[in-house]
C-alpha cells in the first residue's frame, strides 16, 4: 500500500532534524508498506536514539527505488552520524522485529539497496577519511566515503584505491565492500575484498565490532563458518572452479578457504544481509607511473571477443569493450562530442571498440598491440586528457543506453554474468542464440579482460509480451552461465534480480551453508531479508523468520512498468530534444545517481545539502510517485511532496547535458507548474515575476523615486510579507537612462551627422562587416545599460553595424521559469515573427544575402531563443535560432578568423570567469577563457562551477534565500581561492549573487573587452 500526504499539519519530530535551508512539506502520514507498519510508540523509540529517522511519505518514496528496475517502499529511513547512533537504531529495529537494509548511494542495479523495513543510509554523514599510513599503505574510511572523494584525497600522496567502478563519482566504499565491487582494472587490482584490512560493523543486536586479522571478535561464529566451509570443500571446487577474476555470488566461501579465519572474506559481497558496515581500513595502491591506451575498432562484436582472447598475453591492465548501441547514444550529446571527434565515429563508423590499457612498459606493449593488426583500424592514445575522454564514454554506459528514445530500453538483469576470458566468444554466441529467436537486440559492453560483459537486451517492460521475454532470457541465461561454470553475479550482487537462481547456481549444499552463515550473524533475519535467499527454507537449513513475498526476478517491478503512467493534464511542451513526451523524458531517469556526484554542474542543490530530494533522481522519483498515486484518487498537482521536489529546483538545466540520459528537470518542472496554473489560476507572485520587463518600464519612468522606494526598509518588509521577497536580498536598481533610448538617441545623432556631412561612404567603410542585431534584454535595457553600451563599442570597433530589434518584447524566460507557458509562448511568437521579418530584409551595408546575426548578452535569453522556443512549439523558431549567438562566442569566433581586426591595450590582470549554467548546458564554455586571453596580459581562469544559486527569482525568495546562499558557497570559495583582479559573469543573476555575497564588482565580458580596446 502506498500513500501520499495531504493537507494536514505534520508533527513527526523525527523529520524535524532536516536542514533548515530545505523547505520540505509537513504533513500527517500513514506509514505502511505491504504488511509492515510502524506505530507512534515505535516512532518515539526510534526518536529516542538521537538518530535522524524519517517516516514521512516524501522520504519513503525517495528511497523506494535505486538504479534497478525494482521498487519497494520502506517504512522509513535512518541517517546515522556515528556508529553508536547506527547501533541504537539497528537494535531498536531488531527489538521491534523491523527489517533493515543498509544503503550507500543507491546505485544498485539488482535491487539490493531497497527493502520494506527501515533503510539505514550511510552515505549522508559517514564520510570521514582518517588514519592514512603511507608506510603500511592503508587508510580508514567511513562507509559513506565516495570513491572519487577517496582518490582525490590519496592522489597528492601518489596513491589510489585500486578497484575503479564506473559509478566512482557516487559509489560509496561501504557499498563497494558489500558488493565486493571491482571495475575495469581487475587484472591489476582484483576486487574490493582484496583491499579490505578490517571492517567496523554493527550487528543486529547492536554490537559494534572490528573484524579482521588481529581482532579477537566473533570467535564462535568464525569457528562455525570454518567448520561449515571445510565440510564442503569438494562442492566448492565443483561449483566454483578457479579461473574467474570477478566474484562468485553470495558469501565468499572460496575466498574464506584461501584466507581461513578472515571474516571479511565473508562480509565482502554479503550485500548487507549479515551486518551493517560503518567503516573500514583499506589497502591503497601506488598510482601507475605511466598509462597508454590502445583503441581497436572492429566490424563485429564477435571479432572483438576473439581479439580479446588473443590480447591477454600482453598482460593489459584492462580490456574494455564498447559496442555500437552504446556509441550511438553519444550522438548530439554535448558532453561526449569531443570523445566522438577523437574516435572519428562519424567519419569512420564501426560496430565495436576494444579499449586496451597498459600501465607498465607502455611504449613497447602499445607497439606490440599495433603489430597484431586486429580489426578495422587502431588508434594509440597517451595524452591523459584524451584517455579520460574515451573512459568517460565507457563509464557512462548504463545511463547512455537507458537514455535511448522510446519505451524499449536496454534492461539490466543479466548484465553481471562472468565467464573465463577464453570463454567469451562462445559465451557471446550462446547469448545471441537466446536473443535471436525472441527477436531481441542487445548491447554487449564491459570488462572483456575479466570475462564480464554487461549485456542489456532492449525490452519494453510496460508490455506483457516483453515481460514474458524478460523471464525467458533470464531463465536461459542462468542455464547458460551454469553450463560455462561461470558466475551469474560477478560484481553487482544478487539482490532481487538473481535470488531465485541461486539454487541452480550454487546447489542446495552451498546454499544451505550460506543460510547457516546468515543465521550465525543474523539469527532474527533482520538484515536485508529476501536477498541472496528465497523466502522458502530448504529442509535441514537453519530456520529464520520469513518476511515479505517470494523473491522472483519479475516481482517488485517499478509501478510504472506494471501500471503505465497517465497524465492528469495535456502537456504543453514538445520535449523536442529526443523524447517527444513528458513521460518519455521522466522515464529516462534510471536511478543511476549521477546527479549525486559532489562536483558541478549537476545537481547544485544536492551538492549544497546532500538531501536526496535535491537531486535530479530524487525529483524525478517524486514526480513519478505523484503520478502513480493518481489511481488512488489523490491529486498529484496538489501533492506536498511534489511541491518539495519542484520548488527547490533551480531550472539551471545542468541535468540535461550532465545526465547521460538527458533528464530535463527544467522542462518537467515548467510543465507541471503550467498544469497547476491552468487549473487553479496564476498566483499574484508568479504573475509579477513573469512581468519583469513591465516592471522595468515602470521603474525607468521615474528611476530615482523607484530606487528609493525599493530600498526602504518598511517597503522591503511589506514585500517579504506579501510577496515573499527576502529583505536580505538587494533588488536591482533602475537605470537613469534606458539602453534602448541611449541607442536610439545615438543613432539619431549619427544619422543627422551623416546627412549634414554627406559622409555615408565613410560609414559604409566603417561598417564593412555588415549588420548585426544586438538583443537588449530586460536587464541590459532597464538596469545595466553600461553592458549594452560596451557591447556596441566592441562590435563597432570590429566593423559591425549594430542595430537593435525595434518593438522587441521580453524573451519570456521569467514567465517560462514560473510555469506561465502561454505568456512565454506569446512573447516568443512575437519575437520570432519580428526577427524573421528583420532577417528577410537585405542589409543596405552588406551585399551578402544571409540574414543578420542576433547577439545575446544574457545567456538565459539566448537559451530561450535557441532551445525553449522550440519546446514551446513556436513556428519558425529554428530558423531564428540558427542566427542566434552568445555575444562572447560570436566575438571569439570572429577574432579567431581575424585576430588583427582590432588592437587591444596590454594590462596584467587575473580574470576569474564564472560561466552561466544555461550556456554550459548548450556549449563547451572553454572559449570564454580563450577570448579573455586574447587581450594582452590577461590571464583567465575558467571556474569549474555550477549554478550560482540565484537562478532568477529563486534566490530573491525569503523561503529560498538560505538555500540560495548554500548553493553559492562553491562559487564563492573558488573565487576566494583564485584572488582574481576581475570576476567575469555573463548572467545578470550570477552578477547579482556575487555582488550580494562578496566585495567583488563582477563584470560582463563585453565590459572587459570594451575597456581593453586601444
Amino acid at each position: 500500500m502506498r500513500t501520499f500526504g495531504f493537507e494536514v499539519p505534520f508533527t513527526d519530530s523525527a523529520s524535524e532534524s532536516i536542514s533548515p535551508a530545505i523547505d520540505l512539506p509537513r504533513r500527517q502520514i500513514q506509514v505502511s508498506c505491504l504488511s509492515v507498519t510502524v506505530t507512534s510508540a515505535q516512532r518515539e523509540v526510534f526518536a529516542a536514539t538521537g538518530c535522524d529517522v524519517r517516516f514521512d511519505n516524501l522520504t519513503r518514496q525517495l528511497f523506494a527505488t535505486d538504479a534497478s528496475i525494482y521498487q519497494i517502499e520502506p517504512i522509513g529511513v535512518a541517517f546515522p552520524r556515528s556508529a553508536s547512533q547506527a547501533s541504537a537504531v539497528i537494535k531498536v529495529a531488531a527489538d521491534e522485529n523491523i527489517s533493515l537494509t543498509p544503503r550507500g548511494a543507491g546505485t544498485s542495479l539488482v535491487g539490493n539497496s531497497i527493502g520494506e523495513g527501515l533503510i539505514v543510509d550511510f552515505s549522508r554523514y559517514n564520510r570521514q577519511i582518517t588514519d592514512l599510513d603511507l608506510e603500511r599503505r592503508t587508510v580508514r574510511v567511513g562507509a559513506g566515503v565516495v570513491l572519487d572523494q577517496l582518490n582525490a584525497f590519496l592522489k597528492p600522496h601518489g596513491f589510489c584505491f585500486g578497484p575503479d567502478v564506473a559509478t566512482s563519482s557516487r559509489a560509496t566504499l561501504g557499498g563497494m565492500i558489500a558488493n565486493n565491487s571491482s571495475g575495469a582494472h581487475v587484472p591489476v587490482y582484483g576486487t574490493t575484498a582484496d583491499h579490505v584490512v578490517s571492517t567496523e560493523i554493527v550487528l543486529a543486536d547492536g554490537r559494534i565490532l572490528n573484524v579482521g586479522p588481529g581482532f579477537d571478535s566473533l570467535n564462535a561464529e568464525r569457528d562455525k563458518i570454518d567448520n561449515l566451509i571445510q565440510a564442503c570443500v569438494d562442492e566448492i571446487s565443483e561449483r566454483m572452479p578457479p579461473g574467474l577474476l570477478k566474484r562468485w555470488p553470495g558469501y565468499g566461501l572460496e575466498r574464506f578457504l584461501r584466507a581461513p579465519g578472515n571474516l571479511n572474506e565473508i562480509l565482502a559481497g554479503s550485500e548487507g544481509t549479515l551486518a551493517a558496515i560503518f567503516s573500514a581500513e583499506l589497502k591503497i595502491s601506488r598510482l601507475p607511473c605511466e598509462k597508454g591506451l590502445g583503441l581497436i575498432f572492429f566490424a563485429s562484436v564477435a571479432d572483438a571477443m576473439q581479439a580479446t582472447v588473443e590480447l591477454l598475453d600482453l598482460k593489459p591492465a584492462a580490456i574494455e569493450h564498447i559496442d555500437r548501441p552504446l556509441l550511438d547514444q553519444t550522438k548530439s550529446q554535448l558532453h561526449f562530442q569531443a570523445a566522438r571527434d577523437l574516435l572519428e565515429l562519424d567519419s569512420e563508423p564501426c560496430e565495436s571498440i576494444l579499449l586496451v590499457e597498459f600501465y607498465e612498459d607502455v611504449a613497447e606493449r602499445l607497439s606490440l598491440l599495433q603489430s597484431r593488426r586486429f580489426g578495422l583500424r587502431t588508434k594509440i592514445l597517451t595524452d591523459p586528457h584524451e584517455m579520460d575522454l574515451v573512459w568517460s564514454v565507457r563509464k557512462a554506459g548504463l545511463s547512455l543506453l537507458t537514455g535511448c528514445i522510446g519505451a524499449g530500453k536496454p534492461v539490466a538483469f543479466i548484465e553481471d554474468a562472468a565467464v573465463r576470458p577464453a570463454q567469451l566468444p562462445a559465451y557471446v554466441t550462446g547469448l545471441k542464440s537466446i536473443m535471436k529467436p525472441l527477436g531481441l537486440e542487445a548491447s554487449y559492453y564491459g570488462h572483456a579482460a575479466s570475462g564480464l560483459l554487461h549485456v542489456r537486451p532492449v525490452l519494453d517492460l510496460h508490455r506483457a509480451a516483453d515481460l514474458k521475454k524478460f523471464r525467458q532470457v533470464a531463465d536461459q541465461t542462468s542455464a547458460l552461465v551454469r553450463q560455462f561454470k561461470g558466475s551469474l553475479s560477478a560484481e553487482h550482487g544478487v539482490g532481487t534480480a538473481r535470488t531465485e537462481y541461486m539454487r541452480e547456481q550454487l546447489g542446495d549444499e552451498l546454499l544451505g551453508v550460506m543460510r547457516e552463515i546468515k543465521h550465525a550473524f543474523d539469527p532474527k533475519n533482520i538484515f536485508n531479508p529476501g536477498k541472496i535467499f528465497e523466502v522458502g527454507t530448504p529442509r535441514g537449513a537453519a530456520q529464520t523468520p520469513q518476511r515479505g513475498v517470494p523473491t522472483k526476478i519479475d516481482n517488485h517491478l517499478r509501478e510504472n512498468f506494471e501500471r503505465p503512467l497517465e497524465l492528469p493534464f495535456a502537456p504543453r511542451l514538445a520535449f523536442a530534444f529526443k523524447d517527444g513526451s513528458f513521460i518519455g523524458n521522466l522515464e529516462q531517469c534510471n536511478g543511476c545517481g549521477g546527479c549525486r556526484k559532489d562536483t558541478p554542474i549537476m545537481c547544485p542543490t544536492f551538492i549544497a545539502t546532500g538531501e536526496e530530494i535535491m537531486s535530479t533522481r530524487g525529483r524525478a522519483n517524486i514526480i513519478r510517485a505523484a503520478l502513480e498515486m493518481r489511481t488512488t484518487g489523490h491529486d498529484p498537482l496538489r501533492s506536498a511532496e511534489l511541491e518539495a521536489a519542484l520548488s527547490n529546483c533551480l531550472s539551471c538545466k545542468g541535468c540535461t547535458p550532465e545526465c547521460p540520459s538527458n533528464v530535463n528537470l527544467a522542462l518537467l518542472k515548467a510543465e507541471m507548474l503550467y498544469a497547476r496554473h491552468q487549473r487553479d489560476g496564476l498566483p499574484l507572485r508568479e504573475r509579477i515575476f513573469s512581468s519583469v520587463d513591465l516592471l522595468g518600464r515602470i521603474g525607468c519612468a521615474a528611476p530615482r523615486f523607484a530606487n528609493a522606494i525599493v530600498d526602504l526598509a518598511p517597503v522591503r518588509a511589506i514585500m517579504e510579507k506579501t510577496l515573499g521577497i527576502s529583505k536580505k536580498r538587494s533588488l536591482p536598481h533602475y537605470a537613469r537612462q534606458r539602453f534602448d533610448r541611449w541607442f536610439a538617441k545615438r543613432s539619431c545623432v549619427a544619422a543627422l551627422y551623416e546627412r549634414r556631412t554627406n559622409n555615408a561612404t565613410v560609414t559604409d567603410r566603417r561598417y564593412r562587416r555588415g549588420r548585426v542585431i544586438l538583443w537588449d534584454d530586460t536587464f541590459v535595457r532597464y538596469h545595466e545599460p553600461q553592458i549594452g553600451i560596451a557591447a556596441v563599442k566592441v562590435l563597432e570597433a570590429l566593423g559591425f553595424d549594430v542595430t537593435v530589434a525595434k518593438g522587441r518584447q521580453c524573451c519570456g524566460r521569467p514567465a517560462f521559469s514560473q510555469g506561465n507557458l502561454d505568456a512565454a509562448a506569446k512573447l516568443g511568437k512575437h519575437n520570432v515573427d519580428l526577427l524573421n521579418s528583420a532577417g528577410s530584409q537585405k542589409s543596405t551595408l552588406n551585399s551578402q544575402l544571409s540574414a543578420p546575426s542576433i547577439l545575446f548578452l544574457e545567456p538565459s535569453c539566448w537559451s530561450m531563443f535557441v532551445d525553449d522556443y522550440r519546446e514551446l512549439k513556436i513556428n519558425n523558431a529554428e530558423q531564428v535560432a540558427a542566427r542566434c549567438f552568445l555575444f562572447e562566442k560570436f566575438i571569439d569566433d570572429f577574432l579567431d578568423r581575424e585576430p588583427d581586426a582590432v588592437q587591444f591595450k596590454e594590462r596584467q590582470v587575473n580574470v576569474a570567469i564564472h560561466p552561466h549554467c544555461h550556456a554550459k548546458s548548450l556549449m563547451n564554455p572553454a572559449f570564454m577563457a580563450r577570448l579573455v586571453e586574447r587581450l594582452p596580459g590577461r590571464k583567465a581562469t575558467l571556474l569549474d562551477t555550477g549554478c550560482c544559486g540565484m537562478a532568477g527569482a529563486f534566490g530573491a525568495l525569503a523561503e529560498k534565500y538560505d538555500l540560495s546562499v548554500q548553493v553559492a558557497k562553491d562559487l564563492l570559495d573558488k573565487i576566494d581561492s583564485e584572488h582574481p583582479d576581475v570576476v567575469v559573469a555573463s548572467g545578470t543573476s550570477c552578477r547579482h549573487q556575487i555582488a550580494d555575497l562578496t566585495n567583488a564588482r563582477p563584470r560582463h565580458t563585453a565590459e572587459l573587452i570594451a575597456e581593453a580596446i586601444a
